[in-house]
């Protein structure tokens, strides 16, 4: 039974600044009175392994001390295990992962020259060697369970501004996407991100309109005919007090579906201008 006071973040877990996710958290609080029947699992030093959310209920509850299972390993080895413990899990997307990661790099280099020196090649060089290098990528890819592109691109995502490494820390971008804005100014790179928001949210609010107007349709209202017959008379849409033909707004909806989608005005306009051509 450790008390709670003794037992904490692991070091890159606060650098990060990671938090228990309300989704977490839930998860555990519906366990009910099981939830502290498993023995949260600790270094001897206190560094929790896996137990962070039952942790951060039992401080909320006013529970005083849990049982643990303390492990005999050091800071590097239960960096290792708690990536293993939290795969993919919330709050843990593939940067955050490598960022974790790289805190591995120091000691992964230290074996690395230990290796190169223990050879008797490189006994006077501080340096490693490409092979070497590729080797400390990989094993932080394979820590992390990333590709060895995906940590060759975030230890290229250097000087990014404040809003696009908190747009990657909170899975609202990708890391490709944030590579591909690194070489533009900071200013440019919160633009960018800007605008990639502004096209999300109008995807968004397209498909929720689309969808709220697709249950009342069973079936086409208009057929391709219909369609092309329409087509052919934009042009002799009523006219604006200005003589000028009235804006008519054509674009293009990511939609995994083949369709033709009109807006009730244009249909509206259509068919004001067949009645009136009727009665003629």
């Amino acid at each position: 039974m450790r008390p709670l006071n003794e037992l904490r973040k692991h070091p890159a877990y606060s650098d990060l600044s990671l938090t228990v996710s309300s989704v977490q958290l839930t998860a555990v609080q519906n366990l009910g009175e099981d939830v502290f029947k498993s023995p949260l699992l600790i270094t001897r030093a206190g560094i929790i392994i896996d137990g962070y959310a039952r942790r951060e209920l039992a401080e909320k509850q006013g529970i005083l001390t849990l049982c643990c299972v303390e492990l005999d390993v050091d800071e590097d080895e239960a960096l290792r295990r708690i990536l293993d413990h939290h795969r993919r899990s919330s709050g843990w997307n593939d940067y955050n992962r490598i960022r974790i990661a790289s805190n591995l790099r120091e000691a992964t280099r230290q074996r690395a020259k230990a290796n190169q020196q223990a050879g008797g090649r490189f006994k006077a060089s501080s340096k490693l060697t490409k092979a070497e290098k590729v080797s400390v990528r990989k094993e932080i890819a394979h820590a992390a369970g990333v590709s060895e592109g995906s940590v060759t691109k975030v230890d290229q995502l250097e000087g990014l501004h404040p809003e696009l490494v908190a747009a990657l820390q909170s899975g609202e971008i990708r890391i490709h996407r944030a590579w591909l804005w690194r070489t533009c100014t900071p200013e440019r790179q919160r633009e960018q991100l800007r605008s990639y928001r502004l096209e999300r949210d109008l995807r968004e609010k397209a498909k929720r309109l689309i969808s709220k107007h697709r249950q009342d349709v069973s079936e086409p209202s208009v057929t391709l005919n219909d369609l092309i017959h329409l087509a052919q008379r934009l042009s002799a849409l009523p006219t604006s007090e200005l003589g000028e033909s009235d804006p008519v707004l054509i674009g293009l909806i990511d939609l995994p579906v083949k369709g033709v989608f009109l807006t009730k005005a244009l249909f509206q306009a259509f068919c004001h201008q067949e009645r009136s051509t009727a009665h003629v």
